[in-house]
């Protein structure tokens, strides 16, 4: 039997999704510190039930985006200075694992596929840095450090870091101007010959001076 005017499917939006874009109305500054987040917005916005939007909201609190406050509802975290100082003490222990693993483990050939991986980021990297362009900047940032932890094929290693690796979610940030961006950019370069080379003490100290700048530039943001 021929069905007649019969509505097309309509793609199921599953709960990645909703965390993905909940999330990235965090990091895009449409969600600020302090917000919170209706889950009837978010349900009717994306065309789903509350359901999956409770458990994407559950799955950001668990990375520490959200937290949730009795009888008030889920807002967007505040990060306070002792959070961001654990946060990047942690992710400094795991970049420089990754970063001592890559060099110390990956063939001559893994090595050169993954420095050329970094160039071509580092390319797209400096490109934003001359329009002054954060948002984007900091998508090739993060880019560029994932390429080597997935390099060392330590998924445990990868999972930690996503955890730790908050991008910049705040209204405020140090890397305000494209001169502050070319800078940062002209360390991954550093960060990235000295892989290349396979000089594990000098990537190991670059990359732990490139994220204790980071976090003290979100300390100075956060700060009254």
């Amino acid at each position: 039997m021929e069905r007649v005017n019969a509505s097309p499917p309509q793609r199921k939006v599953f709960r990645e999704e909703i965390r993905s874009a909940i999330r990235d109305a965090i990091f895009e500054g449409e969600l600020r510190p302090g917000d919170k987040i209706i889950e009837t917005f978010w349900a009717r916005e994306l065309g789903v039930s509350q359901g999956p939007v409770r458990e994407a909201i559950r799955d950001l609190e668990a990375q520490g985006l959200v937290e949730t406050v009795p009888f008030k509802g889920s807002r967007v975290r505040t990060l306070t200075e002792k959070d961001i100082r654990d946060n990047y003490s942690v992710r400094i222990c795991l970049e420089s694992k990754s970063i001592r693993d890559a060099i110390g483990q990956l063939s001559d050939e893994a090595l050169g596929a993954l420095t050329d991986q970094l160039q071509a980021i580092l390319e797209e990297m400096d490109d934003c840095a001359r329009q002054g362009d954060l948002r984007h900047f900091t998508g090739r940032d993060a880019d560029f450090h994932r390429a080597i932890i997935d390099a060392t094929g330590n998924h445990v290693l990868l999972r930690l870091w996503e955890q730790c690796n908050m991008r910049n979610w705040f209204s405020v940030s140090a890397l305000t101007d494209a001169e502050s961006l070319k800078q940062l950019q002209q360390g991954h370069q550093r960060l990235l010959e000295e892989i290349a080379n396979r000089d594990i003490k000098a990537a190991a100290a670059t990359i732990e001076e490139h994220l204790t700048g980071l976090m003290d530039g979100f300390i100075r943001g956060v700060q009254p």
